[in-house]
Parts: C-alpha cells; sequence; structure tokens
C-alpha cells in the first residue's frame, strides 16, 4: 500500500470524504454520545440521524440524495476500516490505469447502480433493508481491477492466497449464496455493483466511441495523429523543453490514465526514465 500522500486524488479524497462521515458518527454519537432534536424526526444519537438520512432505503426510492449519500455512511468500526482498505489497495492502481476522469465516474456509476439495483429487487419482493456503507461502488472497482490485472495474487479476506480471476467469482458467489440469509448485509447492492462494474468496463474498453459514433471518431483520430508526432518542418523545433512535455504527458495520464498513452509518448517516457537513471548514477 503507498503511503496516503503518494495516492492518486481521487482516492484521497474518497478516503478523507469517508472518514470524517465516519469521524462525526463515532466520535461525536458513539463516544460523546451527542443527541439532537430535529423537527420531524424526533429526538436521537446524532449516529442514528445520519444512519436515518444519509442510508438508502429501497422503500423510498424518490429520495434520491440517498443514490449517493448512502456510499458514505458507515457506523461500525470494521465495516468502514475493511471498506476502506479495500478502497486503497485496489482503488489506487485502478485509478492510476483509468485516469480519475473515469475513475470517479466508475465509482460513482457503480455506487448509483448499486442502491438502484438494491430498489428493483424490492419490487420484486426480495429485499428491503437499509444499505449503507462504499461496497457496492467498491465491487465495480475490484470488477475493473480483475479486468486489468486477472492473474494478480491477493490474500482473500487477508487469509487465503488467490488469484483476481478466482477470487472475483468466489466473492459474487458468497453474496449470492449470502443473500437469502438475512444477515443484515447489503448483498444485492453488492451483487448490484459488480452487475454495474462489468457494463462500466464494456463501455470503457471500446464502446463510449461506439455510443458516440463518427461524430467523434476524426477528433480522436486528430488528436491521435498529433501525440505520435506531426512532420517536422525545417528549422522548427519541436518540443525543446523536455520537461514541458513530460508534465503534458503526466498530465494525461493522471486525467486519462495509462492506457490513454500513445506509443510515442510511451517512448518518450521510457527514454526520460533512462536518462534520470543515468543522471543520478552519475552524481
Amino acid at each position: 500500500m503507498k503511503p496516503f500522500r503518494f495516492l492518486p486524488k481521487a482516492i484521497r479524497v474518497l478516503l478523507v470524504a469517508n472518514a470524517a462521515v465516519f469521524g462525526i458518527a463515532f466520535l461525536l454519537g458513539s463516544v460523546l454520545g451527542l443527541h439532537l432534536n430535529l423537527p420531524g424526526a424526533g429526538y436521537g444519537n446524532i449516529r442514528d440521524y445520519i444512519v436515518y438520512f444519509g442510508a438508502f432505503f429501497p422503500t423510498s426510492p424518490l429520495e434520491a440524495w440517498r443514490y449517493v449519500t448512502y456510499m458514505f455512511v458507515h457506523v461500525d468500526f470494521w465495516h468502514f476500516v475493511f471498506n476502506m482498505l479495500m478502497l486503497w489497495m485496489f482503488g489506487d492502481e485502478v485509478a492510476e490505469w483509468m485516469g480519475a476522469k473515469h475513475f470517479t465516474s466508475m465509482y460513482m456509476f457503480c455506487g448509483v447502480f448499486a442502491a438502484f439495483f438494491s430498489f428493483v429487487l424490492c419490487i420484486l419482493g426480495l429485499t428491503n433493508n437499509p444499505i449503507i456503507g462504499a461496497l457496492g461502488a467498491l465491487m465495480g472497482i475490484f470488477v475493473a481491477y480483475y479486468k486489468f490485472f486477472p492473474e494478480r495474487r491477493i490474500l482473500l479476506f487477508f487469509f487465503f492466497p488467490m488469484k483476481i480471476k478466482y477470487a472475483m467469482w468466489v466473492m459474487v458467489a458468497l453474496d449470492i449464496l449470502m443473500a437469502p440469509s438475512g444477515d443484515g448485509v447489503a448483498h444485492f447492492a453488492h451483487l448490484g455493483g459488480v452487475v454495474a462494474g462489468f457494463v462500466y468496463m464494456a463501455f470503457y474498453q471500446g464502446g463510449f466511441d461506439r455510443l458516440l459514433g463518427n461524430l467523434r471518431r476524426p477528433h480522436v483520430q486528430k488528436e491521435s495523429r498529433r501525440a505520435e508526432g506531426p512532420e517536422v518542418l525545417e528549422g522548427e523545433v519541436f518540443y525543446v523543453d523536455e520537461q514541458k512535455r513530460m508534465n503534458e504527458i503526466l498530465d494525461k495520464v493522471n486525467r486519462e490514465g495509462v492506457q490513454s498513452l500513445t506509443e510515442s509518448e510511451r517512448q518518450f517516457l521510457l527514454k526520460a526514465g533512462d536518462k534520470l537513471r543515468r543522471r543520478r548514477g552519475g552524481m
């Protein structure tokens, strides 16, 4: 795991937001026992209010804010720690690979879809339990990790060494088996996050351009040709400032992910890295 300060900004923002909500619920509600008396809601512990106003209730699908707020509500210490560790460990590389824009879009899409999935199953009479926690969104991120690094080994549940391509389906199978158990865990939301993860990745790996059609493609082709390197005219100086070129490429990686780089950009980074190593070796 990387130190916090080296994580992608999207991961740091999510970790801080979740920690802030948990800190308020845990410290003010559980430790200090702060109570409030709000009109229409009555007298209660601040932790209970956070759950009451922030959780997603499948029986109240029109309260739109809940599709987002429930992802940031954790009131149990181990629930919070497990989810944030999962975000830290798996979200880090996925965010670097996809870029901040796609990572954030996927995270929010999977979280919202997980809640909607629970609402649909509520209509079918399979669940009506309130949902809190980030695991619906995180299961979608885990799908992206599975797609990018299927041969990686992890310690499933911190004990069982297993490749991602198998661990993914073990987790899905456990959620399916445990869904009817009534254990209070939002297994259907987890499954909704998995479905959303596969949907987003299907579009990410080639579907977005097809949706936008031919209007986008000429623009993409022009950008690609420019990135591969325009023809240099006689007397023209092309990228004299290597540091500026490096910054542009790194900004592109941060926005769009490693996969967005052209071959010439990859080669430039490799050569720049070799130069840097030679300079350090000569010092």
